[in-house]
């Protein structure tokens, strides 16, 4: 048994520092070898016990020669580190007060990486990504100079065609100026097919626009059901003579039907993101009511910066009424909009509204935000 054991520590002894240098699979085939020759040799012991004395150093020797983790240590570090995957995803399924405890961890983890890494100018911060169009001095509220400008250097409103986007932005949006585009709806399904009894079928047979409840709602006979399908059935089957409505559509999918029928006015830049929704302003008047007709006004904007108005069916009289300090400075502009007209109108100084001066008139509407610069 000495000289066994003084074997087995000349292996461990002579070899190990050359062992230390080879691959791991060199090492497990130098340990096969060793084992083939002891068994040759017959100096393994028969029995399990005197196997494992003799076998002790080599046993030793290779934890030293491979630190990494054996096979099922390898699985159970895989298990483990799968469990503390799924574990958050199955907290968060459960909800309830192991959603609040995970919450909690987190709250305190981030706590603890703040010396480290600073994550609240990313928290604190609204845009990651920078806004090319964007610059704070251009956020400023509207000075009278700006009124002034507007009201002495432009009398009338504009009506151009085939404009360019970017003249749009620079020259009348960033002015505060209304334009009328003549071709701004011309390519529109919408202006081919809205008329009171296609918008009456499609808002009483669509299962979205039937089922969903709009924003908004008004009309003038003050319905009691605020519902668009209702009032129309009312005036196709009653035939009134003189009536005016108009809604907002604050669903997204119903918001989503109606922008089937038109695309986004190509002389938007492409600074300026529209809202989802979208409204609808249908009105007729009286065969002697003419100009003798309120007028509606266009509210709801949500704090956007920009409406625009196209008309599909009929003629309606726009009227743009100045804002706040401008009020007591300019005058209001009036102006006609026939099918296939579009305007625009920036917000920020105008006010919206309108009244049918044709039979029946029908338009959509649409809101939108644009970041001004510092001109």
């Amino acid at each position: 048994m000495v000289g066994r054991r003084g074997r087995a520590r000349d292996i461990s002894s002579n070899s190990a520092s050359g062992l230390s240098s080879l691959p791991l699979a060199r090492k497990l085939a130098y340990f096969d070898g060793e084992f083939e020759r002891l068994q040759r040799e017959r100096r393994l012991p028969a029995s399990r016990s005197g196997r494992l004395r003799v076998l002790e150093p080599l046993l030793r020797c290779g934890a030293c020669l491979s630190p990494g983790p054996s096979g099922d240590g390898r699985l159970a570090l895989a298990a483990g580190v799968l469990l503390l995957l799924l574990l958050p995803g199955c907290l968060l399924l459960c909800g309830g007060p192991a959603t609040r405890f995970l919450s909690f961890c987190g709250r305190v983890l981030l706590i603890q990486l703040l010396p480290y890494w600073d994550w609240t100018l990313y928290s604190n911060t609204d845009c990651l990504i920078r806004n090319p169009y964007y610059f704070a001095r251009g956020l400023e509220s509207l000075q009278l100079t700006d009124c002034i400008n507007v009201c002495q250097k432009y009398p009338t409103v504009e009506s151009l065609q085939k404009v360019d986007p970017k003249v749009v932005l620079q020259k009348y949006l960033r002015q505060n100026l209304p334009l009328v585009i003549t071709d701004g709806a011309e390519e529109w399904v919408a202006l081919r097919e809205f008329t009171v009894p296609f918008l009456i079928r499609l808002f009483s047979e669509h299962p979205v626009l039937q089922n969903t409840i709009v924003c908004s709602y008004w009309d003038s006979h003050d319905s009691l059901e605020k519902s668009p399908s209702a009032f129309l059935g009312k005036v196709h089957h009653q035939r009134l003579a003189q009536w005016a409505i108009q809604w907002k559509n604050c669903n997204k999918a119903a918001a989503k039907v109606i922008r089937g029928f038109y695309q986004r006015p190509y002389f938007l830049p492409p600074v300026v993101e529209l809202a989802e929704s979208n409204w609808l302003l249908m009105a007729s008047q009286a065969e002697n009511g003419g100009t003798e007709d309120k007028f509606i006004k266009v509210g709801d904007y949500d704090g956007d910066l920009l409406m625009w108005i196209a008309q599909l069916q009929g003629v309606f009289e726009i009227q743009l009424l100045p804002k706040d300090m401008c009020a007591s400075n300019c005058t209001h502009y009036t102006l006609q909009l026939s099918p296939g007209e579009a305007v625009a109108v920036p917000l920020q100084m105008w006010e919206v509204q309108y009244r049918p001066f044709s039979s029946t008139a029908i338009g959509i509407a649409a809101t939108g935000n644009w970041l001004q610069d510092s001109r």
